[in-house]
């Protein structure tokens, strides 16, 4: 994918509370883009923003032509009656033969990396961090090159943090990705990112 994602003075309001006001900025290709902020400042709205799933009351928000997204939510976003490794492969529901079993084979292996088992049980079942990692696995896995992560570490404990990371990482490199995250330590995953504030209605460079 070439040419970066571009906000060009992008509005968004929900009823009388003013999200965004005026926001531009260009996000490079290719590399990743963290996102700080207060709670309630937009970061999420930005990344909804991106993906299609809200359009702005005013600006423009515009992806290079053939992007492909994927994006973990705060919710995980996961089908509760399917097992770990069906919602993983939700995305890849057109492979047949031997290219199914070269994904099954590479789904599995990703499931053991993160510390997650290969079972029946349907995701309800599992904890919030083995949730988290499912919804995680299913984005870098996808065919995907433009990556939406809404603060997709929450909830687990540092070890797993450091395990799931080590195997994300490489995954992700070279791909366009707009990670939103309280957290500064997170930065330590990324070896040159680009860092924005969401802050008064504005996304910022920092």
């Amino acid at each position: 994918m070439s040419g970066g994602i571009a906000l060009r003075g992008v509005d968004k309001r929900y009823g009388g509370i003013v999200v965004l006001a005026g926001a531009s900025a260009v996000l490079d290709a290719g590399r990743a883009h963290l996102l700080t902020g207060p709670s309630g400042a937009g970061k999420t709205t930005l990344l909804r923003l991106v993906a299609g799933l809200e359009r702005p009351d005013g600006g423009e928000v515009s992806l290079p032509s053939g992007a492909r997204l994927a994006m973990t939510f705060q919710e995980d976003r996961l089908c509760e009656n399917l097992t770990a490794t069906a919602n993983i492969r939700l995305p890849h529901a057109h492979l047949r033969g031997a290219a199914l079993e070269a994904f099954l084979a590479r789904e599995r292996d990703a499931l053991g990396a993160v510390g997650l088992p290969v079972d029946s049980r349907p995701v309800r079942e599992l904890s919030g961090g083995q949730r988290r990692r499912v919804a995680i696995l299913r984005a870098v896995l996808a065919d995907a090159d433009v990556l939406l992560f809404d603060e997709p570490l929450k909830g687990m404990d540092e070890r797993t943090v450091e395990r799931v990371m080590d195997f994300v990482c490489p995954l992700i490199a070279g791909k366009t990705v707009l990670w939103a995250t309280h957290d500064p330590r997170e930065r330590r995953f990324f070896p040159s990112p680009a860092q924005w504030e969401v802050r008064d209605g504005r996304i910022l460079r920092t």
